[in-house]
């Protein structure tokens, strides 16, 4: 394993602003495109990759582009890589977007994920080939759900995300959080402004709700956060407002 502490901000037990990764997958048979490493750009990113490094589940809530999926991805993968997790599972809602219906999707039930998935592939492309990906896609060391396959399972020596977690009911992540078994690591993202579905989401509730819990982390994110263009952060003022 290979921590390092650079500019003074990191105090090599995961409590500063970045975190780094050996190039080799210690316990594979492969090699990262390059160093996995992440760095904070705002307090709030520094508070998250704290909390995920700290706790057995971190709840994380904001705007879009202020990094959310992208610190908990690179986060896990980071773990993957050192084996310290034998497997990385990701799972979503699958909820289209306001007003689209993406009728029937071909292929297998992995296949049928894939769309979804998509800007997490994104992010572990930055590291890892094409090749690479498909190979712990056919091992099943990377692992794609939907959330609703998940009554009976346990969670073992994995990290979990559940993004977009805005589009699930409270009943869900109550389901998702009780599958944690040993050697697991959670992380739930999303922006509880930016629901599909009607009602209360699991999301929103789940931030008042497990307040306090110990070993569980709730990081909220603000629009001083976005890293995105800086368009988006003016873009999201106006919303606010409603429609």
């Amino acid at each position: 394993m290979s921590k390092k502490k650079k500019n003074g901000n990191g105090d090599g037990n995961g409590n500063g602003n970045e975190i780094e990764g050996k190039n080799e997958l210690e316990n594979k048979k492969s090699y990262t495109k390059k160093r996995v490493t992440v760095t904070a750009k705002s307090p709030n990113q520094k508070a998250l990759l704290k909390s995920i490094n700290e706790n057995l589940v971190t709840i994380v809530a904001g705007p879009p582009g202020s990094g959310k999926t992208m610190l908990a991805v690179v986060s896990g993968l980071r773990e993957f890589i050192m084996g310290k997790y034998k497997k990385m599972i990701f799972t979503r809602p699958c909820v289209e977007a306001v007003g689209e219906n993406l009728g029937f999707l071909p292929g297998d039930l992995h296949e049928k994920i894939r769309p979804y998935m998509y800007p997490i592939f994104d992010f572990l492309s930055d590291y890892l080939s094409p090749k690479q990906i498909e190979t712990y896609l056919k091992s099943e060391d990377i692992l794609t759900l939907p959330l609703a396959f998940q009554r009976g399972m346990t969670f073992r020596n994995s990290f979990v995300l559940l993004d977009e977690a805005q589009n699930t009911r409270p009943e869900q992540i109550r389901m998702f959080l009780t599958r944690i078994g040993a050697n697991c690591k959670v992380v739930i993202t999303g922006d509880p402004n930016q629901s599909d579905i009607h009602g209360l989401n699991g999301l929103v509730d789940a931030v008042t709700r497990l307040k306090g819990v110990n070993n569980l982390g709730i990081i909220e994110f603000s629009k001083e956060d976005i890293l995105r263009n800086p368009i988006v952060k003016d873009i999201e003022e106006r919303y606010k407002t409603g429609f």
